[in-house]
Protein backbone atom coordinates (compact mmCIF):
# COMPACT_ATOMS: atom_id res chain seq x y z
CA UNK A 1 0.00 0.00 0.00
CA UNK A 2 1.51 3.14 -1.28
CA UNK A 3 0.87 5.61 1.48
CA UNK A 4 -2.36 6.58 0.42
CA UNK A 5 -2.87 9.12 2.88
CA UNK A 6 -0.71 11.47 1.41
CA UNK A 7 -2.43 11.43 -1.90
CA UNK A 8 -5.22 13.07 -0.25
CA UNK A 9 -2.58 16.22 0.93
CA UNK A 10 -1.89 19.00 -2.01
CA UNK A 11 1.68 18.76 -3.49
CA UNK A 12 2.80 22.03 -1.77
CA UNK A 13 1.80 21.11 1.55
CA UNK A 14 3.71 17.33 1.15
CA UNK A 15 6.84 19.41 0.50
CA UNK A 16 6.41 21.70 2.95
CA UNK A 17 6.25 18.19 5.40
CA UNK A 18 9.30 17.08 3.76
CA UNK A 19 11.15 20.80 4.36
CA UNK A 20 10.04 20.34 7.92
CA UNK A 21 11.31 16.85 8.37
CA UNK A 22 15.03 18.09 6.79
CA UNK A 23 15.32 20.69 8.50
CA UNK A 24 14.74 19.16 12.04
CA UNK A 25 17.87 20.22 13.66
CA UNK A 26 17.82 18.12 16.02
CA UNK A 27 22.34 18.23 16.18
CA UNK A 28 22.92 22.02 16.17
CA UNK A 29 22.36 22.73 19.84
CA UNK A 30 25.30 19.87 20.84
CA UNK A 31 27.44 19.37 18.25
CA UNK A 32 30.60 21.12 18.95
CA UNK A 33 29.80 18.84 22.38
CA UNK A 34 29.72 15.89 20.50
CA UNK A 35 32.68 16.51 18.12
CA UNK A 36 34.62 17.43 20.90
CA UNK A 37 34.45 13.78 22.67
CA UNK A 38 36.62 12.93 19.59
CA UNK A 39 38.52 16.13 19.34
CA UNK A 40 39.64 19.46 20.89
CA UNK A 41 38.86 22.69 18.53
CA UNK A 42 41.36 22.33 16.10
CA UNK A 43 39.60 18.82 14.92
CA UNK A 44 36.33 20.66 15.43
CA UNK A 45 37.18 23.93 13.08
CA UNK A 46 38.68 21.26 10.11
CA UNK A 47 35.90 19.33 10.39
CA UNK A 48 33.38 21.82 10.21
CA UNK A 49 35.50 23.58 7.48
CA UNK A 50 35.32 20.31 5.58
CA UNK A 51 31.78 19.93 5.91
CA UNK A 52 31.31 23.27 4.41
CA UNK A 53 33.27 23.18 1.54
CA UNK A 54 31.82 19.84 0.50
CA UNK A 55 28.22 21.57 1.27
CA UNK A 56 29.28 24.42 -1.04
CA UNK A 57 31.20 22.33 -3.94
CA UNK A 58 27.29 20.28 -4.25
CA UNK A 59 26.08 23.74 -5.63
CA UNK A 60 26.94 23.12 -8.94
CA UNK A 61 26.64 19.76 -9.65
CA UNK A 62 23.64 19.27 -7.11
CA UNK A 63 22.09 21.81 -9.75
CA UNK A 64 23.15 20.43 -12.59
CA UNK A 65 22.31 17.01 -11.59
CA UNK A 66 18.73 18.22 -9.94
CA UNK A 67 18.14 19.22 -14.09
CA UNK A 68 19.46 15.74 -15.29
CA UNK A 69 17.70 13.31 -13.43
CA UNK A 70 14.77 15.59 -11.77
CA UNK A 71 14.10 17.54 -8.35
CA UNK A 72 12.19 14.18 -7.16
CA UNK A 73 15.02 11.45 -7.74
CA UNK A 74 17.75 13.72 -6.47
CA UNK A 75 15.63 14.53 -3.34
CA UNK A 76 15.08 10.85 -2.51
CA UNK A 77 18.88 10.34 -2.68
CA UNK A 78 19.63 12.99 -0.47
CA UNK A 79 17.16 11.87 2.20
CA UNK A 80 18.95 8.11 1.88
CA UNK A 81 21.99 9.91 2.40
CA UNK A 82 21.44 11.71 4.85
CA UNK A 83 19.42 9.07 6.69
CA UNK A 84 22.58 6.80 6.36
CA UNK A 85 24.98 10.12 7.53
CA UNK A 86 23.44 10.53 10.72
CA UNK A 87 22.84 6.83 11.54
CA UNK A 88 26.97 6.44 10.84
CA UNK A 89 27.68 9.62 13.04
CA UNK A 90 25.53 8.49 15.83
CA UNK A 91 27.03 5.13 15.93
CA UNK A 92 31.03 6.42 14.99
CA UNK A 93 33.84 4.82 17.21
CA UNK A 94 36.45 6.98 16.04
CA UNK A 95 37.09 10.84 14.68
CA UNK A 96 37.87 9.40 10.87
CA UNK A 97 34.80 8.03 11.05
CA UNK A 98 33.09 10.69 12.73
CA UNK A 99 34.93 12.64 9.59
CA UNK A 100 33.31 9.94 6.97
CA UNK A 101 29.80 10.13 7.95
CA UNK A 102 29.83 14.41 8.28
CA UNK A 103 30.63 14.64 4.97
CA UNK A 104 27.93 12.42 3.96
CA UNK A 105 25.60 14.32 5.84
CA UNK A 106 26.89 17.54 4.27
CA UNK A 107 26.75 15.88 0.68
CA UNK A 108 23.59 15.22 1.44
CA UNK A 109 22.49 18.44 2.52
CA UNK A 110 24.38 19.72 -0.46
CA UNK A 111 21.72 17.61 -2.62
CA UNK A 112 18.94 18.65 -0.51
CA UNK A 113 19.51 22.58 -0.95
CA UNK A 114 19.85 21.99 -4.60
CA UNK A 115 16.79 20.68 -5.57
CA UNK A 116 14.40 21.94 -2.70
CA UNK A 117 13.32 25.47 -4.17
CA UNK A 118 13.71 24.24 -8.01
CA UNK A 119 10.84 21.41 -6.88
CA UNK A 120 8.80 24.72 -4.92
CA UNK A 121 9.11 26.94 -7.83
CA UNK A 122 8.65 24.47 -10.76
CA UNK A 123 5.58 23.04 -8.95
CA UNK A 124 4.25 25.89 -8.49
CA UNK A 125 5.43 26.76 -12.48
CA UNK A 126 3.03 23.73 -13.41
CA UNK A 127 0.16 25.04 -12.19
CA UNK A 128 0.79 28.62 -13.54
CA UNK A 129 0.84 29.84 -10.25
CA UNK A 130 4.96 31.15 -10.39
CA UNK A 131 3.72 34.44 -9.20
CA UNK A 132 2.89 33.04 -6.21
CA UNK A 133 6.75 32.09 -5.30
CA UNK A 134 7.97 34.71 -3.24
CA UNK A 135 4.88 34.29 -0.93
CA UNK A 136 5.33 30.76 -0.85
CA UNK A 137 9.11 30.80 -0.03
CA UNK A 138 8.30 33.14 2.96
CA UNK A 139 6.27 31.08 4.13
CA UNK A 140 8.64 28.41 4.00
CA UNK A 141 11.36 29.46 5.51
CA UNK A 142 8.92 31.00 8.68
CA UNK A 143 7.92 27.06 8.62
CA UNK A 144 11.77 25.68 8.52
CA UNK A 145 12.46 27.90 11.12
CA UNK A 146 10.07 26.51 13.72
CA UNK A 147 11.18 23.21 12.90
CA UNK A 148 14.36 24.34 13.44
CA UNK A 149 13.13 25.57 16.95
CA UNK A 150 11.46 22.64 18.11
CA UNK A 151 14.13 20.47 16.96
CA UNK A 152 16.74 22.39 18.83
CA UNK A 153 14.95 21.92 22.39
CA UNK A 154 14.40 18.27 21.75
CA UNK A 155 17.41 18.05 20.64
CA UNK A 156 19.73 19.36 23.42
CA UNK A 157 17.02 17.27 25.97
CA UNK A 158 18.00 14.15 24.16
CA UNK A 159 21.73 14.54 24.32
CA UNK A 160 21.63 14.29 28.02
CA UNK A 161 19.76 10.68 27.42
CA UNK A 162 22.52 9.68 25.22
CA UNK A 163 24.90 11.66 23.18
CA UNK A 164 24.29 9.62 20.20
CA UNK A 165 19.99 10.27 20.43
CA UNK A 166 20.49 13.86 18.30
CA UNK A 167 21.57 12.17 14.99
CA UNK A 168 19.31 8.95 15.39
CA UNK A 169 16.48 11.39 15.55
CA UNK A 170 17.70 13.19 12.64
CA UNK A 171 17.68 9.55 10.58
CA UNK A 172 14.10 8.98 11.47
CA UNK A 173 13.02 12.39 9.97
CA UNK A 174 15.18 11.96 7.04
CA UNK A 175 13.59 8.17 6.71
CA UNK A 176 9.90 9.60 7.05
CA UNK A 177 10.50 11.77 4.35
CA UNK A 178 12.50 9.35 2.03
CA UNK A 179 8.77 7.31 1.87
CA UNK A 180 6.70 11.34 1.45
CA UNK A 181 8.88 11.77 -1.01
CA UNK A 182 7.99 8.56 -3.79
CA UNK A 183 4.09 9.83 -3.82
CA UNK A 184 5.47 13.04 -5.13
CA UNK A 185 5.35 13.64 -8.89
CA UNK A 186 8.21 15.28 -10.92
CA UNK A 187 6.35 18.50 -12.41
CA UNK A 188 6.18 18.98 -16.18
CA UNK A 189 7.99 22.02 -16.96
CA UNK A 190 10.14 22.90 -19.24
CA UNK A 191 13.91 23.49 -17.69
CA UNK A 192 17.34 24.70 -19.23
CA UNK A 193 20.38 21.99 -18.88
CA UNK A 194 23.25 23.41 -17.95
CA UNK A 195 27.09 22.05 -18.44
CA UNK A 196 29.82 22.61 -15.82
CA UNK A 197 31.09 24.72 -18.44
CA UNK A 198 28.33 27.01 -19.30
CA UNK A 199 27.83 27.33 -15.02
CA UNK A 200 31.63 29.03 -15.11
CA UNK A 201 30.91 31.31 -17.84
CA UNK A 202 27.70 32.58 -16.81
CA UNK A 203 28.86 32.90 -13.09
CA UNK A 204 32.48 34.65 -14.56
CA UNK A 205 30.10 37.02 -16.23
CA UNK A 206 27.71 38.03 -12.67
CA UNK A 207 31.14 38.29 -10.85
CA UNK A 208 33.02 40.75 -13.49
CA UNK A 209 30.13 42.67 -13.30
CA UNK A 210 29.65 42.99 -9.63
CA UNK A 211 33.63 43.62 -9.60
CA UNK A 212 34.19 46.17 -12.56
CA UNK A 213 31.33 48.36 -13.17
CA UNK A 214 29.32 48.19 -9.29
CA UNK A 215 32.61 46.82 -7.17
CA UNK A 216 31.96 49.46 -5.08
CA UNK A 217 28.45 47.99 -4.05
CA UNK A 218 29.29 44.00 -4.22
CA UNK A 219 32.71 44.19 -2.59
CA UNK A 220 31.18 45.89 0.70
CA UNK A 221 28.46 43.61 0.50
CA UNK A 222 30.85 40.40 -0.01
CA UNK A 223 33.35 41.93 3.14
CA UNK A 224 30.62 42.04 5.27
CA UNK A 225 29.01 38.88 4.31
CA UNK A 226 31.99 37.70 4.90
CA UNK A 227 32.41 37.50 9.03
CA UNK A 228 28.78 36.80 9.03
CA UNK A 229 29.47 33.45 7.55
CA UNK A 230 32.57 33.09 9.65
CA UNK A 231 30.31 33.62 12.96
CA UNK A 232 27.37 31.51 11.58
CA UNK A 233 30.10 28.28 10.50
CA UNK A 234 31.31 27.74 13.67
CA UNK A 235 32.51 30.90 16.16
CA UNK A 236 28.54 31.35 17.11
CA UNK A 237 28.47 27.75 18.20
CA UNK A 238 32.02 27.15 20.31
CA UNK A 239 30.86 30.55 22.41
CA UNK A 240 28.07 29.26 23.41
CA UNK A 241 30.12 26.13 24.24
CA UNK A 242 32.45 28.29 26.05
CA UNK A 243 29.73 30.18 27.94
CA UNK A 244 29.18 27.10 30.09
CA UNK A 245 26.14 26.59 28.71
CA UNK A 246 24.87 22.19 29.35
CA UNK A 247 23.04 20.40 25.88
CA UNK A 248 19.46 21.55 27.55
CA UNK A 249 20.47 25.32 27.50
CA UNK A 250 21.68 25.03 24.37
CA UNK A 251 18.35 23.78 22.94
CA UNK A 252 16.11 26.13 24.90
CA UNK A 253 18.73 29.22 23.54
CA UNK A 254 18.73 27.83 19.71
CA UNK A 255 15.06 27.53 20.15
CA UNK A 256 14.96 31.33 21.41
CA UNK A 257 17.12 32.44 18.49
CA UNK A 258 14.95 30.51 15.78
CA UNK A 259 11.67 31.89 16.89
CA UNK A 260 13.15 35.63 16.46
CA UNK A 261 14.48 34.79 13.28
CA UNK A 262 10.89 33.01 11.93
CA UNK A 263 9.49 36.30 13.51
CA UNK A 264 12.18 38.66 11.89
CA UNK A 265 11.93 37.13 8.23
CA UNK A 266 7.80 37.15 8.07
CA UNK A 267 7.26 40.91 9.81
CA UNK A 268 11.04 42.40 8.65
CA UNK A 269 10.75 42.42 4.70
CA UNK A 270 7.71 45.22 5.22
CA UNK A 271 9.89 46.99 7.77
CA UNK A 272 12.59 47.37 5.53
CA UNK A 273 11.02 48.75 2.85
CA UNK A 274 10.72 52.69 4.37
CA UNK A 275 14.56 52.61 5.63
CA UNK A 276 17.51 53.31 2.90
CA UNK A 277 19.25 50.15 1.85
CA UNK A 278 22.33 51.86 2.85
CA UNK A 279 21.41 52.30 6.32
CA UNK A 280 20.04 48.91 6.28
CA UNK A 281 23.35 47.48 5.50
CA UNK A 282 25.57 49.30 7.43
CA UNK A 283 23.61 49.37 10.68
CA UNK A 284 22.79 45.60 10.42
CA UNK A 285 26.65 45.25 10.47
CA UNK A 286 27.53 47.74 13.34
CA UNK A 287 24.78 45.88 15.49
CA UNK A 288 26.29 42.32 14.36
CA UNK A 289 29.85 43.99 15.75
CA UNK A 290 28.36 45.68 18.87
CA UNK A 291 26.79 42.63 19.43
CA UNK A 292 30.21 40.42 18.63
CA UNK A 293 32.64 42.53 20.47
CA UNK A 294 29.76 42.94 23.89
CA UNK A 295 30.03 39.08 23.99
CA UNK A 296 33.88 38.83 24.30
CA UNK A 297 33.26 40.40 27.22
CA UNK A 298 29.95 38.81 29.34
CA UNK A 299 28.65 35.68 30.67
CA UNK A 300 24.96 34.32 31.40
CA UNK A 301 22.06 35.82 30.63
CA UNK A 302 24.13 38.65 28.94
CA UNK A 303 25.71 36.41 26.63
CA UNK A 304 23.01 34.53 25.75
CA UNK A 305 20.99 37.63 24.72
CA UNK A 306 24.17 38.77 22.38
CA UNK A 307 24.21 35.42 20.74
CA UNK A 308 20.40 35.76 20.20
CA UNK A 309 21.18 39.64 18.73
CA UNK A 310 23.98 38.56 16.21
CA UNK A 311 21.81 36.01 14.05
CA UNK A 312 19.27 38.16 13.97
CA UNK A 313 21.61 41.28 12.68
CA UNK A 314 22.69 38.73 10.27
CA UNK A 315 19.37 38.10 8.78
CA UNK A 316 18.30 41.89 8.30
CA UNK A 317 21.94 41.83 7.05
CA UNK A 318 21.10 39.18 4.43
CA UNK A 319 17.71 39.80 3.50
CA UNK A 320 18.23 43.91 2.53
CA UNK A 321 21.56 42.41 0.39
CA UNK A 322 19.73 39.82 -1.32
CA UNK A 323 17.57 42.46 -2.51
CA UNK A 324 20.37 44.38 -4.00
CA UNK A 325 22.43 41.20 -5.33
CA UNK A 326 19.11 40.14 -7.51
CA UNK A 327 18.55 43.84 -8.57
CA UNK A 328 22.29 44.73 -9.99
CA UNK A 329 22.52 40.89 -11.11
CA UNK A 330 21.08 40.10 -14.83
CA UNK A 331 18.24 37.44 -14.88
CA UNK A 332 19.97 35.11 -17.03
CA UNK A 333 23.16 35.03 -14.62
CA UNK A 334 21.60 35.55 -11.61
CA UNK A 335 21.42 32.05 -10.22
CA UNK A 336 24.78 31.27 -10.94
CA UNK A 337 26.14 34.30 -9.85
CA UNK A 338 24.15 34.07 -6.29
CA UNK A 339 25.65 30.70 -5.99
CA UNK A 340 29.51 32.16 -6.36
CA UNK A 341 28.76 34.60 -4.31
CA UNK A 342 28.01 32.42 -1.63
CA UNK A 343 31.12 29.96 -2.18
CA UNK A 344 33.20 33.48 -1.95
CA UNK A 345 31.70 34.28 1.26
CA UNK A 346 32.33 30.84 2.70
CA UNK A 347 36.15 30.45 1.31
CA UNK A 348 38.32 32.55 3.96
CA UNK A 349 36.25 30.79 7.06
CA UNK A 350 37.86 26.86 5.56
CA UNK A 351 41.13 29.28 4.73
CA UNK A 352 41.88 29.70 8.39
CA UNK A 353 39.73 27.32 9.91
CA UNK A 354 42.41 24.69 11.13
CA UNK A 355 44.72 27.83 12.54
CA UNK A 356 41.77 29.48 14.25
CA UNK A 357 41.02 25.84 15.93
CA UNK A 358 44.85 26.31 16.79
CA UNK A 359 43.89 29.63 18.34
CA UNK A 360 41.25 28.92 20.40
CA UNK A 361 42.89 25.69 21.89
CA UNK A 362 45.83 28.46 22.92
CA UNK A 363 44.04 31.68 24.33
CA UNK A 364 40.18 30.83 23.62
CA UNK A 365 38.01 32.15 21.68
CA UNK A 366 37.27 35.70 23.57
CA UNK A 367 40.74 37.22 21.97
CA UNK A 368 39.96 36.06 18.57
CA UNK A 369 36.14 37.15 18.86
CA UNK A 370 37.68 41.09 19.94
CA UNK A 371 40.15 40.96 16.58
CA UNK A 372 37.33 39.86 14.16
CA UNK A 373 35.11 42.62 15.76
CA UNK A 374 38.16 44.87 15.08
CA UNK A 375 38.37 43.95 11.56
CA UNK A 376 34.92 43.97 11.00
CA UNK A 377 34.89 47.67 12.45
CA UNK A 378 37.61 48.83 9.54
CA UNK A 379 35.06 47.06 6.79
CA UNK A 380 32.22 48.94 7.83
CA UNK A 381 34.11 52.39 8.26
CA UNK A 382 35.95 51.63 4.89
CA UNK A 383 31.95 51.09 3.25
CA UNK A 384 30.31 53.79 5.14
CA UNK A 385 32.97 56.12 3.31
CA UNK A 386 33.03 54.99 0.17
CA UNK A 387 29.36 54.94 -0.10
CA UNK A 388 29.55 57.82 0.75
CA UNK A 389 30.92 58.82 -2.44
CA UNK A 390 28.74 61.12 -4.97
CA UNK A 391 29.52 58.17 -7.84
CA UNK A 392 27.65 55.46 -5.76
CA UNK A 393 24.66 58.07 -5.87
CA UNK A 394 24.95 58.31 -9.61
CA UNK A 395 25.58 54.26 -10.10
CA UNK A 396 22.22 53.21 -9.01
CA UNK A 397 19.95 55.93 -7.43
CA UNK A 398 17.68 53.26 -5.70
CA UNK A 399 20.67 52.33 -3.48
CA UNK A 400 20.06 55.41 -1.65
Amino acid sequence: MKLDFFSTISPMRRIAFIAVLHNAWFWVPIWVLYYRRFTNYSGVALLEALSMAVSMLMIVPGGILSDRIGRIRLLIIASICAFLGAIGTGLAPTFFYLILFILLLSFAGGLYQSSIHALIYDTLKSRSQEHRYERVLGKFTTVQMLSAAFASAVGGFLYQLDPRYPWFAVALCTGISVFIITTLHEPLVETVHDSFQQFIKESGKGVALLFRKKWRIGLPLIGIGIFLTTDSSGLWDIQAVEFGFSSTQLGILLTCTYLVLAGISFFMPHMLRRIHEQKVIIGSGMLFLLCWFASSFVFGLSGALLLIARPLASVVFDMKASVIWNRMIPSHVRATTLSTISIIRGIPYIAVSWGMGIVLDTIGIRPLVRTFSFLLLFVCLGTWLLWRSNHINHTDSRFL
